[in-house]
Formats: C-alpha cells, sequence, structure tokens
C-alpha cells in the first residue's frame, strides 16, 4: 500500500481479519488481499482468484507463513477481466477454518452512509515501493476519503479531494483488500479495491484508487454463504 507523503502504516490490529490470498497459473505467480467474512470464507477482488489459477491463503506465524487450501471460489456474476470497470468481487471457501485467533468482520448492507468526504480505512499486504518485492508481505493501512462523483456500486478513494498520480496508489498486493469504516469499536467492511488498468495492474502501482462497494452487492454476499453452508465440502482447487 503506497500512499502519497508516505502516510501508509503497518497495522497489527487488522491481522485478525485480513490474510494474504496467493495464486499460480502456470508459470506465473499472484498476490492479492482478502477479508476474513467467516472463519472459512474470504472476501477479496475477482481477478485474484478467477480462471483456472490454483490459490491458496497465508497468513503470518512464528516468523514464516503458514499456507491454507481453497475449496470453492464464487466469483460475481458482473465481473469482467476484459472490462475496464466491473464488480470485481469474489469469495473464497477454505479447506478448514481458520485458527480462532481470526476473526469474521461484518459487511455493510446499506447502514455506512455513503458520501464525498467520507473517512474510511484501507489495508493491503501490497508492496510499499513499486518494483520493490521485498517491501510487500506487511500488513499495512492508510486512511483515505471518498472523492467526488459517487457512484452506486463503486468507491474512488484519496487521501484527498484533488487526488493526483502522487496521492495514492494501489499496489501489486493491494488489490482485494478491504475499505472499512473508521473509529472506535468493531469495523464493518465497505467495499473491496481493486486495481485495474489505470487504476494499476500486476506490474505497477495504480493511481487514484477504486473499490466495489458491498452494500449492493449484499444479496449475491448471502446467497453464496448460504449455499456454502449447505453444501458439502468439495476437494480442493
Amino acid at each position: 500500500l503506497a500512499l502519497g507523503g508516505g502516510q501508509s502504516q503497518g497495522d497489527s490490529t487488522l491481522l485478525p481479519h485480513v490474510v494474504m490470498v496467493l495464486s499460480r497459473e502456470g508459470t506465473r505467480h499472484g498476490a492479492c488481499t482478502g477479508t476474513i467474512l467467516a472463519r472459512d470464507v474470504v472476501l477479496t477482488a475477482a481477478h485474484c482468484v478467477a480462471g483456472t489459477k490454483q490459490v491458496v491463503v497465508a497468513y503470518p506465524e512464528a516468523g514464516s507463513h503458514v499456507l491454507q487450501r481453497v475449496t470453492s471460489r464464487a466469483i460475481h456474476p458482473g465481473f469482467s477481466g476484459k472490462a475496464r470497470v466491473s464488480l470485481d468481487l469474489a469469495l473464497i471457501r477454505l479447506e478448514s477454518p481458520l485458527p480462532a485467533r481470526f476473526i469474521p468482520l461484518p459487511f455493510d448492507r446499506g447502514e455506512v452512509e455513503h458520501r464525498v468526504g467520507a473517512t474510511h480505512l484501507i489495508a493491503g499486504y501490497g508492496l510499499q515501493r513499486e518494483g520493490d518485492e521485498t517491501s510487500a508481505g506487511t500488513l499495512r493501512s492508510a486512511t483515505v476519503g471518498v472523492l467526488p462523483r459517487l457512484f452506486p456500486r463503486f468507491l474512488r478513494i484519496g487521501t484527498a479531494p484533488s487526488a493526483d498520480l502522487s496521492d495514492i496508489a494501489i499496489c501489486t498486493g493491494d488489490s482485494g483488500g478491504p475499505v472499512l469504516t473508521t473509529g472506535f469499536g468493531s469495523r464493518t467492511v465497505v467495499g473491496v479495491v481493486y486495481g485495474r488498468e489505470s487504476f494499476g495492474d500486476a506490474r505497477s502501482c495504480g493511481t487514484i484508487g477504486q473499490a466495489v462497494r458491498l452494500a449492493p452487492q449484499a444479496g449475491w454476499i448471502d446467497q453464496t454463504l448460504a449455499r456454502w453452508s449447505g453444501e458439502a465440502r468439495p476437494r480442493p482447487t
């Protein structure tokens, strides 16, 4: 997570809620961020897990990383890998629940005020410096505001209403990370960050951050969770 002026910082308070989402497709490897909605369900960006990728969830432990296999994935029907803007949202189901120290977060169903200037927190495991792979793997967060031009299904976020190229950058590894409410008490997941086209891609950091709002997608999330709760667990993918 790269912010102009170094405004992102390590955030251990979010470690119980946020994990890494790693993928492999042939010789290509990818890294994203995901948020725990249930101890065996992680919310992330669709482009992180779509297609024939092998996907695992990872989290730091005792100086190393633990990997957990994924058994199912649900790609939002409104996602398109070819479109510049789409509903880049996915749920992945783990082979076994995460350890008890992980705490699921609630997601916004319309209770969170949606207005220009509203303050949120974003988090990600991505690069802090473009092209420097050693700067990834640390969970960082930063406070951002909702930028002008509200969209029913999307959020534009930055550190100032006049955001420019030096303002905010969604880097490799940050895609799929949460947009969270700020303040005291339990946080609510408002959206999912993604970086595509002018907002960033697997090779570079983007500029102005964009996220999919969750409130309009609450029905799809609920239907997926209900379907999985009633299914036998399939083999890992």
